[in-house]
């Protein structure tokens, strides 16, 4: 048997898993019956989302084991709680955020630290699926381009000189095997490939000279996701989002961030449209003692 497969004998045909998968690497045929598609299972990041929203424990993604990989949810109510039930949520219900779950989003964010004595970080608020969906079709032509770069030498030696050899690798490694199937081409109202069909965007971005800006927004970006899940709300942070934000003027425009402006991290926000049942372990990749 393969290592992702569905149980038959136990599995409801109910969909949730492939409505769930990031990487659409589960289908359901004409007879209902739901599998991983064979030439999508490379794109398999083993992130559990499939296992941990199944019913009956009938999916198994990538050698992934109920037993062994995940836990079941703490009935507390505390910090530790909210962290064993996050997840990155890319389901939402097609409705934007009240303006008060917004709000306390935000001031989480106040409370973050951050490395200057001022930080000089924004936030954009995109509140309104219509305007995430008239900036949609740019982004998805700046990852098409990105494909042909990732596969000229030449771009490529140069995204290493600029970005640095860890960029290189994760955009060939990660990025590229989902543009070749043209994950970020689907564009349509109810879901796309980059923001997942959200009617909620935070852009955090900030001057491109201003101290400590990059560090601050990944700590800024941190907080609002676990203030989300605080809120009972889903939330996932989106690197593709600001990436194609630096590249693009138009793009600034629409989203009326500054021209000088770097754009470090986003984050989608929405109200879950699914409910996941346990949590899956991770574990650090290496713990050093010295007492």
């Amino acid at each position: 048997m393969s290592k992702s497969y569905i149980n038959t004998q136990t599995c409801s045909k109910c969909g949730t898993c492939v409505e769930i998968c990031p990487a659409f690497c589960l289908e359901k045929n004409g007879e209902g019956n739901v599998d991983f598609k064979p030439d999508y299972t490379h794109l398999c990041i083993g992130c559990g989302h499939c296992m941990a929203v199944c019913k009956t424990k009938s999916v198994f993604a990538k050698a992934l084991q109920y037993e062994n990989d995940f836990f079941e949810f703490s009935e507390t109510d505390n910090f530790f709680s909210i962290l064993e039930h996050r997840r990155s949520v890319r389901r939402f219900k097609p409705m934007p955020l009240e303006k008060e779950d917004v709000e306390k989003i935000l001031h989480a964010v106040s409370l973050a630290p951050h490395g200057d004595s001022h930080h000089h970080v924004e936030v954009t608020i995109i509140n309104n699926r219509d305007k995430i969906m008239e900036a949609l079709p740019l982004m998805s032509q700046f990852y098409d381009k990105l494909k042909g770069w990732l596969h000229n030498p030449f771009m490529r030696k140069l995204i290493q000189f600029r970005k640095g050899k860890h960029t290189l690798n994760t955009l060939r490694n990660h990025l590229l095997p989902r543009l070749e199937k043209g994950i970020y081409k689907n564009i349509s109202f109810d879901y796309d490939g980059i923001t997942r069909g959200a009617h909620t965007l935070l852009i955090f971005h900030a001057p491109k000279d201003s101290e400590e800006h990059i560090d601050d927004s990944w700590i800024f970006v941190s907080y609002a996701s676990i203030a989300a899940q605080a809120l009972g709300l889903g939330a996932t942070i989106i690197g593709l989002v600001p990436a194609a934000l630096n590249k693009s003027k138009r793009l600034k425009e629409i989203f009326n961030i500054p021209a000088n402006h770097d754009c470090v991290s986003s984050l989608i926000v929405g109200y879950p449209k699914y409910i996941y049942r346990r949590g899956i372990k991770r574990q650090l990749k290496k713990i050093s003692w010295i007492n």
